[in-house]
């Protein structure tokens, strides 16, 4: 049954605020303090005062009250329980934030009663998401954007808690730039806010929902666990979401009986120490066929209990499973921002079934894209992994004006080198490649945003937007104008 608590007052409130600010006691504490200091000065009155007070009370010997039977003790009622103590929220919204260098927002029925910013961002980093936070209504959740943030969100009675952004490695200049863009930062505060970003404390995701549970704690006195917590992502219908989890917790029967999971062996799988290394080596060496004929032959062993329902147990695991291999594929030489993308995607389509059998062949096919990925890096040797450099630092810098010359630089090559091996390559010229590259990115904006022209145009670092609208329609056929309205 859920628990409740009364609801602090705004005299209550005010008194805790005065308090985290002053450091003084409220009055009925100061009040015991001075009893307590007097019982100590005069312990001889104090003792006398109180055989005083218990002879008074104490009944004759014989009466009638003696003579009773005691009562029996089941029928006895039982105490009413003890008031649940004020919780200083802004105390916790202070040293949380000074802990933890991380924007926490505490509200009451959905009105903020304490804010705590320690990076002093100009806007609140959450602002494009607090309508979906605010939907979200379990009492223990975490929320990821499509930048590599996430957020953790605690509901409780009337309280709600928004803690975040923080990640996991610090985020790419393209995703700078993107969430800039989204949050409508200039593009001259680039650098600026860059800097403010890289204040935010890189956190992995298994110690940011432990700090989530020791706030929980705190403010309701219940205990939760990594299995509590719920993943929504920016991509979802957080209320069709809401829906789903509450039908899978009113499930009381058993779980279904596990399915055949592809190559994964005969039951649901969850990776021992020992098979999820040598998962990791192949993918790291680069060989699929050598980690199939793995997971055939070797069981993963069978799953911890990680949640009440069995498709949720399932997501947790596949998550888990997709934050190592992405990694291991980083380390095998796959560029980072492919790898965590390609991760993202994998987690938003995962939370999106309804299927245990739909998550088992995902996570079957994850694994092995990531080893065939970095495997694909040493096709061609010097041809792939040059590639992959080349548009990946393109990607990144997209805000630029991109030049051969810049790019040559960067890449510590010979310009005539490079513009001949790239073109040799890819049967197409390096500056060719940039002006597509920035023109699709200019499209993905004009079909998914409202941001005027001009805003992305300067994003994406074209002299102007007469230069842009020409390129556009030289390539495209129309303006960027006419392309948005047909969309």
């Amino acid at each position: 049954m859920k628990q409740q608590i009364a609801k602090m007052s705004d005299e209550q409130i005010k008194e805790a605020e005065e308090r985290a600010v002053t450091g003084h006691l409220p009055k009925e504490t100061a009040a015991e303090e001075t009893a307590a200091t007097t019982t100590e000065e005069n312990p001889e009155e104090t003792s006398e005062q109180s055989s005083e007070e218990s002879a008074e009370q104490a009944p004759e010997q014989g009466s009638e009250e003696n003579t009773e039977e005691a009562a029996d003790p089941s029928e006895t009622e039982p105490p009413a329980p003890e008031p649940r103590r004020d919780v200083d929220y802004a105390y916790i919204a202070e040293n949380i934030a000074n802990l933890s260098r991380m924007y926490i927002r505490i509200y009451r029925d959905g009105e903020p009663i304490a804010i705590e910013d320690p990076i002093q961002f100009p806007m609140d980093p959450a602002t494009p998401y607090l309508r979906q936070l605010f939907q979200i209504d379990q009492k223990a959740s975490y929320f990821i954007t499509p930048y590599d943030q996430f957020y953790g969100i605690l509901c409780y009675d009337s309280i709600r808690i928004i803690l975040g952004p923080t990640f996991h490695m610090p985020p790419s200049r393209k995703k700078i730039r993107e969430f800039m863009f989204q949050l409508g930062v200039k593009r001259d505060y680039f650098f600026s806010y860059q800097e403010l970003l890289a204040g935010v404390t890189p956190m992995p995701l298994e110690l940011f929902l432990h700090e989530l549970c020791l706030i929980y704690y705190f403010i309701s006195e219940e205990k939760l666990f990594l299995s509590d917590f719920t993943l929504y992502d920016a991509t979802s219908n957080i209320l069709e979401q809401n829906q789903l989890v509450k039908r899978y917790e009113a499930q009381e029967s058993d779980p279904p009986a596990p399915l055949d999971p592809v190559t994964f062996g005969n039951d649901i799988q969850h990776t021992t120490i020992g098979f999820e290394q040598q998962m990791l080596t192949f993918i790291r060496n680069g060989d699929p066929e050598g980690l199939k004929n793995y997971m055939d032959s070797h069981p993963a062993g069978q799953p911890g209990k990680t949640s009440s329902s069995y498709l949720r147990q399932l997501q947790n695991i596949f998550i888990a499973t997709v934050t190592l291999c992405s990694r291991a594929a980083i380390e095998g030489g796959l560029p980072a921002e492919e790898a965590l993308s390609l991760s993202d995607r994998y987690i938003q389509h995962s939370e999106k079934f309804e299927h245990p059998e739909q998550i088992l062949n995902l996570q079957y096919h994850m694994i092995m894209d990531y080893a065939t990925l970095v495997a694909q890096l040493a096709v061609g040797g010097e041809y792939n992994y040059f590639l992959r450099t080349i548009t990946s630092y393109i990607r990144e810098h997209l805000d630029e004006r991109l030049t051969v010359d810049q790019i040559a630089e960067a890449m510590h090559m010979n310009r005539s080198y490079l513009s001949t091996k790239f073109k040799k390559e890819t049967g197409r010229s390096l500056s060719s490649y940039v002006i597509d590259t920035k023109l699709k990115k200019s499209m993905e904006y004009l079909r998914n945003t409202d941001k005027p022209i001009i805003e992305i145009v300067n994003l994406l670092g074209f002299s102007s937007q007469g230069y842009f609208q020409n390129v556009f329609k030289r390539h495209i056929g129309i303006t960027p104008g006419q392309y948005r309205e047909r969309d």
